[in-house]
């Protein structure tokens, strides 16, 4: 029998925020066995590959990372490559047999089988032990973020059913976690500035388990954590913020005034044929009264252009809709048509060279609007999360309130010291069309 727990292991995580809570479980897991963690791929003796299948090109990149990890197999330590997550979780009857590079395949419940495959494929198998599983034991966590901020996955699944959308296909149906493992969770991560609360929609937590939503619930617990400094939620969905949870974000002193509502479209006939609730209207209606209870709030969005039967007009009015919302960050992104979703039967497919120019206007409407916005912070101090150093501009990095990790712009600052995970005030001397810049007061260039 192969002694497992004597080998070297790397993870690389592909994809969401999501999913990088399951990687870094299953790095808990492997520290806790007492295997060796190295993020040196040139050191590692078995790899894991956690993949993401939301999209085509998510699907490539996977292939692709899985690929060029198989390449250390040749005159490297690597000797077993195991590929985990919604890609064999979902297309495993294709990867199996096409994907010879990799020698364990698991889903996304399968990691508690994680050392019992690994160990059947050193007998000389490949391994397919994908719903062969039952999830994660504990909840610990091995981080990869920055120490000072997490990730905190509330639920998995999704039972919106958006036509564009695999992850129900996937990921199954919306599973929350109980609130006592939660809080246990984010009690394990030591002391946090900024707790970022994620599922697929996290607005819809506890409706499974408790029969109602419970997310204000969850957030009050977790408030009461001394080790956690702030709270961010993202991807709340527009039909299930209600008055109780606005409520929470205004006189919670630790839920930092910042939502992301992924609306997706604003036009009526779209938001129907996209399976999405709400209408333009009602979307207007929650920002302005978000804005009126939550003095200051930032609110974030993403949108897809170009879904089939899309027309001129209608993106058009999308435009007109990011003018009249004036909100703080957005993402576009242009329509994947992907198999096994309804909309992917839809007749009317847009072409991808208009889908592409109809992105980059609303990047470009967007970009003015931000520009405004972060232009009136000129002169202003802001209080900033210093995140880190940015080397290549010789100078610290952080975020104040209304910037999330990686989604959103940063504040790139001068200042005599700053340490990781503290907070600043920060002079903000100038912007751009996404980020601000400054310095700490009474910072002078020697």
């Amino acid at each position: 029998m192969t002694d497992l727990f004597s080998k070297t292991y790397g993870v690389i995580s592909l994809g969401c925020d999501k999913n990088r809570v399951d990687s870094e479980k299953l790095l808990a897991m492997m520290r806790k066995s007492g295997c060796k963690i190295s993020n040196d791929i040139a050191d590692v003796q078995v790899l894991v590959v956690n993949t993401c299948a939301f999209l085509n090109s998510a699907r490539r990149e996977a292939v692709e990372t899985v690929i060029d990890g198989a390449s250390f197999k040749e005159g490297g330590r690597l000797e077993k490559l195991v590929v985990t997550g919604c890609l064999p979780q979902k297309y495993i009857g294709e990867t199996f047999p096409a994907l010879t590079e990799a020698d364990v395949f698991l889903g996304i419940n399968d990691y508690d089988k994680f050392f019992e495959a690994l160990q059947k494929s050193y007998r000389g198998d490949r391994v397919n032990y994908v719903n062969c599983g039952g999830g994660f034991v504990g909840t610990d966590r091995v981080l990869t973020t920055p120490c000072h901020y997490a990730y905190l996955k509330i639920a998995d699944g999704c039972n919106n059913f958006c036509t564009y959308c695999l992850i129900p296909r996937i990921r199954g149906r919306y599973v929350s976690y109980p609130v006592e493992r939660l809080v246990e969770e984010a009690e394990g991560l030591g002391d946090i500035r900024e707790l970022i609360v994620v599922a697929q929609d996290v607005t819809r937590y506890g409706t499974d388990i408790y029969g109602r939503r419970s997310l204000v619930t969850l957030i009050r617990a977790l408030s009461a954590l001394e080790n956690i400094d702030g709270i961010r939620l993202l991807y709340c969905y527009p039909d299930a913020i209600d008055d109780e949870l606005i409520a929470e974000i205004r006189d919670n002193e630790k839920v930092i005034k910042y939502l992301d509502i992924p609306f997706q479209h604003s036009e009526d006939r779209i938001l129907k044929l996209m399976n999405r609730k709400g209408s333009r209207s009602e979307y207007l209606d929650l920002i302005k009264k978000l804005r009126d209870s939550v003095p200051g709030i930032a609110v974030r969005s993403t949108f897809i252009s170009g879904f089939p039967t899309e027309t001129e007009e209608e993106s058009d009015a999308l435009c007109d809709f990011l003018k009249q919302a004036q909100l703080t960050n957005c993402g576009f992104f242009a329509y994947s048509r992907e198999p096994d979703t309804p909309a992917y039967k839809l007749k009317g497919q847009v072409l991808k060279s208009v889908k592409n120019r109809r992105v980059k206007r609303l990047y470009g409407v967007q970009k003015d609007i931000s520009r405004s916005f972060l232009n009136a912070f000129t002169g202003k101090r802001v209080k900033v999360l210093c995140d880190g150093i940015d080397y290549e501009r010789g100078c610290f990095t952080g975020r104040t309130y209304f910037q999330a990790p990686d989604i959103d712009g940063k504040v790139y600052f001068n200042s005599a010291e700053a340490v990781q995970g503290e907070y600043y005030d920060v002079v903000i001397t100038s912007a751009d069309d996404y980020d601000l810049y400054g310095h700490t007061p009474g910072y002078t260039e020697d």
